[in-house]
């Protein structure tokens, strides 16, 4: 099939956890003839698969994914260098007259990637924090640092403000030094789906994902010397796999704290997104192949616009 952009476009696949945000992609890869690219700064550590939910050959069946390798558990890896690494791998892309899809759900990757990352409306300053934020605000900060620099945040303490402030003024510095004007023209699809939907989706992927091929890879980890904190502070569900390796949790507690963490991550999410500007904003939905199709007809009437 004709793809229905060229150099300089991009299309970006956003979308809260168990949205749905990789088989989009995959069917509009395959639509268009194009590859793509992992925003998902879990997904992006090399060490990493279960855990992080990291697409297999299967569920990309036949399609290139890059990204998935970019950085290793327990260093740096800022915005800015995603970034860096992704903008290179979309020209590549084009040099191969293929569509770039940039595909996650950290919001600040993207919005390092795509629109450049502005500090003059940050929510979270080193005096702000420091002068006492109520609980949600520092939960808040601590999820957004997860996020971008969990490296970062496993070696500081999470329930001191002024800390966690001061280390998120840092990731966020990170991000602009990467960022610079783009004369792209950016495509971003935002998937919805309904809140009852997505905490179903949620509780079925936490019930799968908390068994022995997790139990296997934290052990492995623990193997290679990884040490329990680096691990737990890797991605969500790690701390949960690591209470029942140690058995301070049974599965059942286990599972709650899973499905727990990831809904708030999923409503924080969604809260990001409601503050980026020009997304297309699509309904989710289990046949992909027809949510692609739609979405076709959407991206090219924004980059028609772009055109006038």
């Amino acid at each position: 099939m004709t793809t229905p952009v060229q150099p300089p476009f991009v299309v970006a696949i956003m979308g809260p956890t168990a949205s749905g945000k990789t088989a989009l992609a995959v069917a509009l890869a395959r639509r268009w003839g194009g590859e793509l690219i992992n925003a998902d700064s879990r997904q992006a550590i090399a060490e990493l698969a279960v855990g992080v939910c990291k697409p297999s050959a299967s569920d990309l069946d036949g399609v290139t994914c890059h990204g998935l390798d970019w950085r290793h558990l327990g260093t740096e890896f800022s915005a800015a260098d995603f970034s860096t690494l992704a903008r290179g791998q979309i020209q590549q892309t084009w040099l191969r007259r293929r569509i770039p899809l940039v595909v996650g759900g950290t919001g600040l990757y993207v919005r390092a990637l795509l629109g450049g990352f502005d500090f003059g409306g940050a929510d979270y300053d080193r005096d702000r924090v420091g002068q006492g934020l109520p609980g949600e605000d520092l939960s808040s900060a601590v999820q957004e640092l997860f996020e971008v620099d969990p490296g970062r945040l496993s070696r500081i303490d999470d329930h001191n403000p002024r800390r966690v402030a001061r280390a998120l003024e840092l990731a966020r510095r990170g991000a602009v030094a990467g960022a610079w004007p783009t004369d792209w023209k950016v495509a971003k699809l935002a998937l919805r789906v309904e809140l009852g939907e997505l905490k179903q989706r949620i509780i079925l992927r936490s019930s799968s994902l908390l068994g022995e091929p997790l139990l296997e890879e934290v052990r492995g980890l623990l193997s290679a010397g990884y040490s329990a904190k680096v691990i737990e502070g890797a991605a969500i569900g790690y701390r949960e796999a690591l209470g029942l390796l140690e058995r301070r949790l049974n599965r059942d507690q286990a599972l709650a704290a899973l499905i727990q963490r990831t809904w708030r991550y999923a409503r924080q999410q969604m809260t990001w997104l409601r503050g980026e500007a020009d997304l297309i904003w699509v309904d989710s939905s289990p046949d992909s192949e027809q949510l692609a199709s739609s979405c076709w007809e959407q991206v090219q009437e924004r980059f028609a616009k772009e055109d006038l």
